[in-house]
């Protein structure tokens, strides 16, 4: 339907569609695969999953059963933790599950290591690595990675650049050095949690921006993410609401808007989002 080809230009010169839809949490059923073609016949190309979430094989049938080719879609996955731990032989076995529970083609798009976890993710980057250089990943990519891991991981000599960084971005968590310095670094960030899960919308700028554009909360959001050149990764099980979130490119916000939405984040929001990240990734 809108916007099915909205793209943004990864490092290597590849296109990514901007606006993605999001697995967390779509069941792994006839209902998921529902929600999945919903999606599909609502625009959507982009399709963000993971090992951990559970829905590979369900996504895979509903792609099939929308009779689009395979390579009209770009497909990510990612790579938990419990399987870096275990080594490359467990990494290259997950990442070459998933494609096995996909079934729909032979390779992802992109994969990502979901969390870097400390000791391992050097390691799990290279079998991506070796991965890539048989096809069965396209491009490989970063999840929850801050500007210090990256560069631990970089000073390693990888021989393959990571052309993303998924974490979380929205007007209630925005990290503007975190953003500019993956964006400064040719990396491409892309924002889960886009929606902050729908808490936040009565927030008075996003009423007053809604109101004066006549759009919902939910589009205020994302266009704010769309005109940060972020990757924007939504999820709704409501078609109607599917439509609308891609329904973005009738308006823009202004420098004023866009200043007073970065504002809603405040310092002490950084500050406890960073140390809770912390504290998750010294447990792994």
């Amino acid at each position: 339907m809108t916007n099915p080809t909205l793209s943004i230009l990864s490092s290597t010169g590849s296109p990514i569609p901007q606006l993605a839809f999001g697995l967390y949490k779509v069941p792994a059923n006839e209902e998921g695969e529902a929600i999945i073609l919903d999606a599909v016949k609502a625009g959507y190309r982009h399709f963000d999953t993971a090992s951990y979430y559970g829905n590979e094989e369900t996504l895979g049938k509903a792609l099939k059963r929308s009779g689009i080719p395979r390579d009209q879609f770009f497909i990510v996955s990612k790579v938990w933790n419990d399987a870096q731990k275990l080594g490359r032989a467990a990494v290259r076995y997950s990442v070459e599950r998933s494609i096995v529970d996909l079934n729909f083609g032979t390779y992802y798009d992109l994969f990502l290591i979901h969390w870097p976890v400390p000791n391992y993710f050097v390691e799990t980057y290279r079998e991506l690595e070796s991965l890539q250089g048989e096809e069965k990943i396209r491009h490989i990519g970063l999840s929850n990675f801050s500007p210090a891991e990256y560069e631990e991981l970089i000073s390693n000599n990888i021989s393959v650049p990571p052309v993303v960084n998924q974490f979380e971005v929205s007007p209630f968590m925005y990290r503007p050095r975190d953003v500019e310095y993956f964006q400064c670094k040719g990396v491409l960030v892309s924002s889960s949690k886009a929606l902050h899960r729908g808490k936040g919308f009565d927030h008075w700028i996003i009423e007053i921006i809604s109101k004066r554009h006549n759009i919902t909360a939910a589009q205020v959001v994302l266009r704010w993410g769309l005109q940060k050149g972020l990757i924007v990764v939504a999820k709704t099980s409501n078609f109607d609401r599917m439509v609308e979130n891609r329904d973005i490119l009738h308006f823009s916000l202004g420098q004023d808007e866009m200043a007073k939405l970065d504002s809603i984040t405040t310092e002490k929001d950084v500050s406890d989002r960073e140390m809770l990240e912390k504290e998750r990734k010294t447990q792994m």
